[in-house]
């Protein structure tokens, strides 16, 4: 008989995951990433950008480990990790937590049904003749268009990514309207236009805060294809410390996996 195993599956703003619940059994081998890979597939498997094992550690509430839908470890998720907060509530009930990922550890809490991460200080950008490269837990190019939701993203966005080595980074397409941010983005390890990137909409952020020559606190809204976010955080010059990643995150479907 062939093995099955049980997952879940959430969104948040449009980026979808796979969560496997690692506290009291290791359900796969994590460095196999070919059943990674064939788990996130859209068209032979459960289909997500990316699968989080979640897994129990001293002095945290849980520790998550990410991989990219390429079947890869990742570095941060913003969205993956509200994502897992939001699974995290519906197991204990609860609505505070700390937690550890690929970048350290982070502060989160639910309210109104929205899921807010505390993210890791941003100490500045690198200039750079394609854009403003940011590191926001993950490493984003952040590049001004016009219309970013009409943009060729998958296009232009593979062609950035590959430009950075060894790793390559995030492409973020952004426009500004006030206080409103527009975004798209194209994400590396996806290898495609993903509806939402949290790691991304921060970095954005950043960028709009020193664009606005802001100081102390600032509060920007972002327009993604996936839904709604809201970022938060203090600048003092060039570092942004204190920062908020808000927004929903929700409970798609539940099943098994049958193992080859």
């Amino acid at each position: 008989m062939k093995r099955t195993i049980p997952f879940e599956k959430y969104e948040a703003t449009g980026n979808d995951f796979i969560i496997l619940d690692f506290f009291e059994f290791e359900w796969i081998d994590l460095n196999d990433s070919h059943l990674i890979k064939k788990m996130c597939d859209r068209h032979f498997g459960i289909g997500a950008d990316g699968l989080i094992a979640l897994c129990s550690e001293p002095g945290m509430d849980f520790k998550m480990k990410y991989y990219n839908s390429d079947g890869n470890p990742s570095s941060f998720c913003g969205n993956g990790s509200r994502a897992s907060v939001r699974y995290m509530q519906s197991k204990q009930a609860k609505n505070n937590f700390s937690f550890t990922a690929f970048d350290g550890l982070h502060e989160s809490f639910v309210k109104n049904q929205l899921v807010s991460v505390k993210m890791k200080d941003i100490q500045g950008f690198q200039h750079t003749k394609e854009g403003s490269l940011i590191q926001s837990g993950s490493p984003h190019l952040i590049r001004e268009v016009s219309n970013p939701w009409e943009y060729d993203v998958h296009n232009q966005g593979r062609n950035l990514r590959k430009k950075f080595d060894p790793d390559g980074v995030n492409v973020n397409f952004i426009e500004i309207f006030g206080d409103v941010l527009r975004i798209a983005t194209y994400e590396r390890g996806v290898e495609a236009e993903t509806l939402a990137c949290g790691t991304g909409v921060t970095a954005s952020a950043y960028f709009a805060a020193l664009k606005a020559q802001a100081s102390g606190n600032f509060q920007q809204f972002i327009e993604s294809k996936g839904g709604n976010l809201e970022v938060n955080m203090e600048i003092n010059g060039l570092v942004a410390s204190n920062i908020w990643l808000t927004g929903p995150a929700n409970y798609v479907f539940s099943g098994f996996y049958r193992l080859d």
